[in-house]
């Protein structure tokens, strides 16, 4: 088994993360700073975020894993971002408009019109791919990516927006896998094999 290492930038969701992925008894290790860790390529990288787009991309940068992560995608390293972390895939957010983020996805992050505010709870996805097909998820999310070119699922809540995406190696949801239940714990051993 590939191991798991789980970018910590101090804001989320980690500890519901770690639970979620030592189910599989994968090698999972959380880190910092990416010279915290000897890569050798074959791992699976985790970036989770919970908060504002703005304070997680000044973590990267403060941490080092802008240019670190730039250089991973470049090669075809394998990430997966989840809720602000699956954000600061794509070019930059509406919630801090001057803050860019890495573009490896085209777009960008919008303030969705959701019946209530942050839209809080679980939600069906509709997607063919990656057995996303009427599966329900759980979401904590006021911001998101109204259309991509790269989206395998999307949700309807007031307005619609990608709920995940994928280019080659790279996974993001703006849902919480790690709360999704079975679904999710499935889906999360699916993408970090």
């Amino acid at each position: 088994m590939k191991p798991v290492i789980m970018i910590d930038l101090n804001s989320g969701n980690l500890l519901s993360l770690e639970n979620a992925l030592s189910r599989e008894h994968q090698p999972l290790s959380r880190i910092q700073q990416p010279d915290a860790y000897d890569f050798t390529g074959d791992e699976i990288l985790v970036l989770p975020g919970q908060g504002r787009f703005g304070f997680i991309a000044d973590r990267m940068d403060a941490l080092g894993w802008r240019d670190f992560l730039s250089k991973w995608l470049i090669n075809g390293g394998h990430l997966v971002g989840i809720c602000v972390g699956m954000q600061v895939l794509f070019e930059g957010s509406a919630e801090d408009p001057d803050t860019r983020g890495l573009g490896f996805f085209a777009g960008r992050c919008e303030r969705l019109n959701h019946p209530k505010t942050p839209m809080v709870g679980w939600a069906k996805l509709d997607s063919y791919k990656l057995n996303m097909k009427d599966q329900y998820a759980y979401f904590v999310n006021s911001y998101g990516v109204p259309d991509c070119e790269n989206s395998t699922a999307k949700v309807t809540y007031g307005d619609t927006f990608c709920a995940a995406v994928q280019k080659n190696r790279v996974y993001g949801f703006q849902f919480h896998p790690e709360k999704s239940g079975r679904f999710g714990r499935e889906l999360l051993q699916h993408v970090c094999q």
